[in-house]
C-alpha cells in the first residue's frame, strides 16, 4: 500500500500498537532512516521545507524558551503568545526568557509535548507530521489539542501517528 501526501487540507491518523512500524515509515519518507518495508510506504511528493516534523522525543537546544519556540524565525510576541494559548500554555509568555535546562527538564512530559506544538505551529508550515502528540497530556490537554489539530487542518495537511484514538 502507498499513501501518498499531502492531501490537502486533512488530518489523518495513523495508530497501531507500538513497535508496527508507525515511525519508521514517516521516518522513512522524510529520509532519515533507509527503507526496509516496500509493502507499505508513505510518499511525499511536495517540497520537503514546507514539512514541520515533530518527532516523538522533541529536540531542546541550549537557549532561552523563546529561541527554542522560534529556532528558524523570530515570531513577533502577540504571535508566540497566540501559539502559546492554542496548546493551553498561555502562562508561558512569563518564562519566555527562562533558560532551557538540558532535556527540557524544567518541563513536565506534557509541557515539552505542548511546546513543542507550539514550535510547529510557529513554523507555519502546511504540513505537519506529527508523533505522538497526545502522549503524556491528561484528557483535558488531549482534547484541546485534538481540537486545535482539527482547526489546522481547515488550512494544513496533518499527519498524525498516535496511539490515541481519534
Amino acid at each position: 500500500m502507498t499513501i501518498k501526501l499531502p492531501l490537502q487540507k486533512s488530518l489523518i491518523y495513523i495508530s497501531g500498537p507500538p513497535g508496527c512500524g508507525k515511525t519508521r515509515m514517516v521516518l522513512e519518507m522524510l529520509g532519515h532512516i533507509e527503507p526496509q518495508n516496500t509493502d507499505t510506504k508513505l510518499i511525499y511528493e511536495g517540497d520537503k521545507n514546507n514539512i514541520a516534523w515533530m518527532p516523538q522525543n522533541p529536540v531542546w537546544f541550549k537557549g532561552t524558551l523563546l529561541e527554542n519556540l522560534c529556532p528558524v524565525k523570530m515570531r513577533d510576541f502577540s504571535e508566540v503568545k497566540a501559539a502559546l494559548e492554542s496548546v493551553n500554555l498561555g502562562h508561558f509568555t512569563n518564562r519566555l526568557n527562562e533558560q532551557v535546562l538540558e532535556y527540557a527538564n524544567n518541563f513536565s512530559g506534557g509541557e515539552k509535548r505542548r511546546l513543542a506544538l507550539a514550535r510547529i505551529i510557529l513554523l507555519n508550515r502546511p504540513v505537519w507530521i506529527l508523533d505522538e502528540p497526545f502522549a503524556g497530556l491528561d484528557r483535558e490537554n488531549a482534547q484541546k489539542i485534538e481540537k486545535l489539530l482539527e482547526k489546522e487542518s481547515e488550512t494544513k495537511s496533518i499527519l498524525c501517528i498516535s496511539h490515541h484514538l481519534a
